[in-house]
Formats: C-alpha cells, sequence, structure tokens
C-alpha cells in the first residue's frame, strides 16, 4: 500500500482524526487528505477510476459508503460495532474507532498521536478535564453501581473484566453495552468529585452540564485552538471512551498531540502503548489517582521527565505503521 486517502464530506471528523490528516507520510504510505464538501469530489473521482491494491481509500462514518471492499474501507468512528448501519453490515470492509469486551475488535482500528507539539511544561500547571456526561436514569445500570461501586473504585479496570460482568448482569439477555457506557458515566461523576475536592482552584473542568453541581466548570467550547490551549503543559486528566477499553481514542491523542501530559486511568493495552510511564501516568483506582496527584503536586520538577518521555514514546510512527498494516493485510486478502 503505497497511498491512503481519505474521502468524506463532513468537516467535523477531521477534529476526531486530529493530526493523522496532516502526517503527511509514515514511513513508506502517504496520507492525502480529500475531506470535505469540496476535495471530496476529487476524491470520489479519483475512487471510480483507480482500482489499484496501492491505494486505499477510507470513507467515514458511511458518507458516502464504499462498497468495493478490493481498496477501499469503511471507518466508523464515534462507536462500536454496533454502529455500522444494519443495510451496510454485509459488507466486509466496515472498520470501527472503538470496541469493548461487548463487541467486536476484529477491525478495530486506532490512530495514534502524531505530530506532537514539543512546547514546554508549564511551572504552574493546572490539572484539565474536558468532556461532556449526562445523568443516568437506567434502574439497571443504577443497580449494578450502587452494589458494586466499592469495589469498581477500587479497581478501574474491573469493567473491562468479563468475569466481572459475568456475575452482575445476565450477557445474553441484558443491554451489556448500554449499561457498560452507562457505569463509566457515574463512573466519572465520582471521579470529578473526588478532583474537585482534592484540586479546588488547579482543577480546570469545561462541559457545559457540569456547571449545574460545579459552577465554576466552564461553557463547552469546541474551538481546536481552544482546546490544545487548555491541554497545553498542563495535566490532562482521562478516564477513557465510554465506548471502549482501549487507551488512545481522539480525546487522548488529541491531549498528547496538543502537548499535554495524559493522567489516565487504566485500560486493557495501558502497559502495552505507555510502557515506561505506565505505572507513572496510569492509575487503577480512585486512591492511585490521588496519591499520583499529590505526588506530582511535591514533585513538580519529575514532571519535565514524564513530559519528555511521553514526547519520545510517540514520535516515531511504529503504532501508526502498525494500524496501516492491519488496513494492508485485510486489502491484500480481498
Amino acid at each position: 500500500m503505497k497511498y491512503l486517502i481519505f474521502i468524506f464530506k463532513h468537516r467535523f471528523r477531521k477534529n476526531s482524526l486530529n493530526n493523522i490528516l496532516r502526517c503527511k507520510k509514515i514511513k513508506d504510505t502517504r496520507i492525502i487528505d480529500l475531506s470535505g464538501p469540496y476535495f471530496y469530489f476529487l476524491g470520489k473521482i479519483l475512487y471510480f477510476f483507480i482500482r489499484s491494491k496501492k491505494v486505499v481509500f477510507i470513507s467515514c462514518d458511511g458518507l458516502d459508503f464504499l462498497k468495493r471492499e478490493s481498496n477501499s474501507i469503511n471507518f466508523w468512528m464515534g462507536g462500536t460495532s454496533q454502529k455500522i448501519l444494519e443495510k451496510y453490515k454485509k459488507f466486509k470492509n466496515n472498520f470501527v474507532a472503538a470496541s469493548t469486551i461487548f463487541t467486536d475488535e476484529s477491525k478495530l482500528l486506532i490512530f495514534y498521536p502524531t505530530l506532537i507539539n514539543k512546547g514546554k511544561f508549564k511551572k504552574n500547571f493546572n490539572f484539565v478535564y474536558i468532556a461532556e456526561n449526562i445523568e443516568i436514569e437506567n434502574d439497571k445500570s443504577l443497580k449494578v453501581w450502587k452494589n458494586h461501586k466499592k469495589e469498581i473504585l477500587e479497581n478501574l479496570n474491573l469493567l473491562d473484566k468479563i468475569d466481572f460482568w459475568s456475575n452482575v448482569v445476565d450477557i445474553k439477555m441484558d443491554p451489556v453495552q448500554k449499561i457498560y457506557i452507562d457505569i463509566k458515566s457515574l463512573l466519572r461523576f465520582e471521579l470529578v468529585y473526588e478532583l474537585n475536592n482534592l484540586l479546588k482552584e488547579k482543577f480546570i473542568l469545561v462541559g457545559s452540564n457540569w456547571k449545574k453541581k460545579y459552577p465554576n466548570a466552564l461553557q463547552n467550547n469546541y474551538s481546536n485552538k481552544y482546546i490544545e490551549n487548555l491541554y497545553k503543559g498542563n495535566i490532562c486528566v482521562d478516564f477513557g471512551s465510554k465506548n471502549s477499553d482501549k487507551c488512545i481514542y481522539p480525546r487522548s491523542s488529541k491531549i498528547i498531540e496538543s502537548g499535554g501530559l495524559l493522567f489516565q486511568s487504566i485500560h486493557n493495552d495501558s502497559s502495552e502503548v505507555f510502557k515506561d510511564l505506565f505505572d507513572k501516568t496510569c492509575f487503577s483506582s480512585s486512591e492511585d489517582m490521588k496519591e499520583k496527584i499529590n505526588f506530582f503536586l511535591k514533585n513538580s520538577n519529575y514532571i519535565d521527565e514524564l513530559f519528555m518521555t511521553q514526547q519520545k514514546n510517540f514520535e516515531n510512527d511504529d503504532f501508526n505503521y502498525r494500524t496501516i498494516k492491519s488496513i494492508e493485510n485485510f486489502i491484500n486478502n480481498r
């Protein structure tokens, strides 16, 4: 595969793909961005004429859906395999951006941070959390949280263990993916409460629906520049995607690319991805989160070292090349 060409209509998906669209080349594969309402038409013309396996086209969210499986894939973002529209499920060239223990991960695609901002870390840093959250009303989800809140807070990775769920829900009959997402929302409420109590004025919380409980929370602002400036040089807290058990997804990638230090709850692949940072910038429980925050506050000079290690971890193309090879392997087998 020599060329990877993105063709989709709507600009908003550019934000979710972060810097991968600005990355001109990953090892021997060139990246071409023909997304948006105008370049998209050029992409469709190229798609019509070019059928070589060396040129692979990617569409997002089925806009437009690419049916030719020999050199194109459809990338469904913002959800798991459950997001694929029923009328397109028969096609083999569907890939997704998220997966959990309850969904198919055989066609999972992850684009990792690239073109990382190399600015310096702030001496007077803050802790930043930017996210929306919703009130949970589902009785089954609330019951699971009430009965198992303590053990979940003591082991955040418990939510990604099938043995845990087998004991608390009927996996075959209950809407387990929905309950999983709800529990992650309830977990966010709890951990944000802990952060706010611990950090006070050093905690920057962004999200309009937080303001009811936290009046100092900032309103939503979807400007890329605004978000990048908040992340840059700060410790950026993240609890992972509600739809995924993987550590890298659009928000965590955005944090790293913007020059923030990612401080994230543990995920199934955290050790593999973060390597030497795993024990230092990933937290496994609410207590572990608070202990590491207190360490950061008392040892601010140590954070520069962590920041540089994070940059070096993603400065080569190995992670994204692995993703490209998975696309190439799929195409070559068609």
